[in-house]
């Protein structure tokens, strides 16, 4: 199995193809995914380019999407051939924030090995059913820039309806921001440095 590996202390020229062996079957509790796609998000940059500090031999990537090859027992929520994108806070399921939630020990690709692999075997927690009809490559790319945008908004910002909210810039997180400012029905404005973006 191929995978992308940083070696410590990180840096773009410390990116690493490496043969690992095959994660084997899920366990109960947990999926096997054939990845078929992952984002680059700027956390990934900023733990690639060694700006963000993560173990030596880590697997890159906050983002993936792919299909499940199996189905390990006692999960109901996901069959084989099921589309599927990653969790960036794998943790955090619902409710409120909490501690672990800021601390990126449970991350993709941060504190825990990531996406960029062939195959990955996770608690079946760790994904979520991607949106129907999207390519894996478009699926990939909602985890990390739509929990920002929903954690700036809905969980810190407490946007309500009718509210002016000012998005800075076409970025994935901003793009997410501007569709879910829109949805909650707030009047979203929106800056950028090119009248082309």
């Amino acid at each position: 199995m191929k995978a992308i590996v940083l070696r410590a202390p990180g840096g773009l020229d410390r990116l690493e193809l490496h043969n690992l062996p095959d994660p084997g079957q899920p366990g109960s509790g947990q999926i096997r995914v054939a990845l078929h796609a992952s984002s680059l998000n700027f956390h990934d940059l900023l733990v690639a380019n060694g700006s963000i500090d993560t173990a030596d031999r880590r697997i890159l990537m906050s983002d993936g999407a792919g299909v499940v090859e199996a189905v390990g027992e006692a999960v109901s929520e996901f069959k084989v051939g099921d589309h599927v994108v990653s969790c960036f806070f794998p943790q955090w399921q619902d409710g409120l924030p909490f501690a672990a939630v800021g601390n990126f020990r449970g991350t993709p690709g941060d504190g825990i090995d990531g996406y960029a692999t062939e195959y990955t075997v996770r608690p079946a927690s760790y994904f979520t059913l991607a949106p129907q009809g999207w390519s894996h490559a478009e699926a990939s790319t909602i985890t990390t820039a739509g929990l920002t945008a929903w954690r700036a908004l809905v969980t810190d910002g407490q946007l309500k309806a009718g509210a002016s909210v000012l998005i800075l810039g076409t970025g994935g997180v901003s793009v997410a921001a501007i569709q879910i400012a829109k949805a909650m029905g707030a009047r979203v404005i929106n800056t950028s440095s090119s009248d082309k973006k």
